[in-house]
């Protein structure tokens, strides 16, 4: 395997050339927020950032594919988009006065496989899903369950983790 130039001069960001054989990344968003982030030239901006449960580089997400995960899940509210599913490609488009590739959330929601039940945070309505993949859907709200009381994802496990922690002492 080749190793594009690129990812020498920006190696903290998912980008372009981080999509091999051009094929789309089908990912798990675990956070979105405003960061400082410092580019390849050393020139520091306030930017959005992405954050995915897969063993991927976090992305920088611009206007457009804010838009588009807006679009998808029908609410501008970066907290809800936690746990929602984005498939992420390559497109031509044009910027200062080229023509190059980019990062572009996709018009479409991924297909989970279905090759389990999914169950629903009894908290925010989310999907459960295991980021680590140790535990199923399933298994993970059996084990909220017995130790919260309720079917969390873990979001949620956390929160709720801290909360009592808190209120202990």
């Amino acid at each position: 395997m080749q190793t594009h130039w690129k990812k020498l001069t920006n190696p903290n960001y998912l980008g372009a050339y981080s999509i091999e054989n051009n094929q789309d990344l089908i990912l798990t968003i675990k956070n979105v927020r405003e960061e400082r982030v410092t580019g390849p030239d050393g020139k520091k901006d306030d930017c959005v950032v992405c954050y995915f449960y897969e063993n991927v580089k976090p992305m920088i997400l611009n206007a457009t594919n804010m838009k588009m995960i807006t679009k998808l899940y029908k609410t501008p509210f970066i907290e809800e988009w936690a746990g929602k599913k984005i498939q992420v490609g390559i497109e031509k488009v044009k910027a200062f006065g080229d023509i190059v590739d980019a990062l572009r959330v996709r018009k479409i929601i991924p297909q989970i496989e279905q090759t389990e039940e999914i169950v629903k945070c009894s908290n925010c309505g989310n999907d459960i899903i295991n980021p680590s993949g140790r535990m199923s859907s399933v298994q993970l709200a059996e084990y909220t369950t017995q130790k919260y009381g309720q079917a969390l994802c873990p979001a949620c496990a956390t929160k709720f983790a801290q909360e009592t922690q808190n209120n202990v002492d």
